[in-house]
């Protein structure tokens, strides 16, 4: 949310003072490079500039989000799964536990007595 915050400001702060300074914004200076000279507009470039890079400052801080939210839905995932496996378990406890107790003996002379 913070990265939206700072994308609107740095848009109205751009704004205001294309607007309040017209005549810097659209003044042409000529660059003597290597390969040539250029006329560029080099406040609205450096404008144009900062707001890339912005962007790109937001869209990486998308993505770490997102990174981080998919950490923290594996971390949920497995605290899940290993909840189940422990109910699980409890519950093979309890039911071997009941099965133990309700076995009934058979002695040898009850045997021998019921086949007469």
């Amino acid at each position: 949310m913070m990265k939206y915050i700072l994308i609107f400001i740095y848009i109205a702060i751009s704004i205001l003072l294309f607007v309040l300074n017209w005549d810097l914004f659209t003044t042409i200076v000529s660059f003597d490079m290597v390969v040539g000279t250029f006329n560029t507009l080099p406040f609205l470039a450096l404008q144009i500039f900062g707001g890339i890079i912005l962007g790109l400052f937001a869209f990486f801080d998308g993505v770490k989000d997102l990174k981080r939210e998919v950490k923290i839905n594996e971390m949920q995932n497995t605290i899940i799964t290993m909840k189940k496996d422990a109910e699980i378990e409890a519950l093979k406890k309890v039911y071997n536990a009941k099965i133990h107790e309700k076995k009934p003996e058979i002695s040898p002379s009850a045997s021998s007595e019921e086949n007469n």
